[in-house]
């Protein structure tokens, strides 16, 4: 009964599945389930191979969707860059023209005003003049 006892260990430890890198394991390449380094009983190495290739595509996917991610952000930051560029430009343009103009409003004292106000005062320029698309006024 001994005897037999011991055998029957040495028969589990050839069950259980080798480990990565131990002599048991197989590469993808060329060796398949079934084959003569891999004993009977032990599992098949295909489903370990296609959950991997699964995490692997997922990874890829990921990797590829924060890419386009970076990519629709840094359009976006170029495309503010290019709008604060203009802004600043018009700004200037308009305030060089103001001043060639000799200015368009009394300033107040020390002839300092807001930047809110300047924008009030452009704005209602505007307003009075005719606007795009319509009729200026009928009487």
């Amino acid at each position: 009964p001994e005897g037999e006892e011991e055998e029957e260990e040495e028969e589990e430890e050839e069950l259980e599945p080798p480990r990565a890198g131990t002599r048991g394991s197989q590469s993808e390449f060329g060796e398949g389930s079934g084959s003569p380094q891999n004993p009977p009983g032990t599992p098949p190495l295909a489903p370990v191979l296609q959950l991997l290739r699964n995490q692997l595509q997922e990874k890829e996917a990921l990797i590829r969707h924060l890419e386009n991610d970076w990519e629709r952000s840094r359009a976006q930051r170029e495309r503010e860059e290019r709008l604060l560029v203009t802004a600043w430009y018009n700004m200037g343009l308009a305030l060089q023209q103001q001043q060639q103009d000799g200015g368009t409003a009394p300033r107040g004292p020390a002839g300092a005003q807001s930047f809110l106000a300047q924008q009030r005062l452009a704005t209602a320029a505007r307003r009075a003049r005719a606007p795009h698309g319509r009729a200026g006024p009928s009487s």
